[in-house]
């Protein structure tokens, strides 16, 4: 299991709307057993009895509207 520490950052844009990012430090993010990469569509739900966020890989022939050309 890859493992690694983070924070949740709050950043509000000039229009007023909240964002909230988590950072995947490098040394996680390239590991080669790291199962996503830039551009995965990506679901996320929240467990919140167990206070954890789950991550998942959207598999594309799930995806709606996108045809392969």
């Amino acid at each position: 299991m890859l493992r690694a520490r983070s924070h949740l950052r709050k950043k509000t844009h000039v229009s007023g709307n909240e964002y909230y990012y988590i950072h995947i430090p490098a040394k996680l993010a390239h590991d080669s057993q790291f199962p996503f990469k830039e551009g995965d569509e990506l679901a996320i739900s929240v467990d919140v009895n167990n206070s954890r966020m789950i991550i998942e890989k959207v598999s594309r022939r799930s995806v709606r509207g996108r045809r392969r050309r």
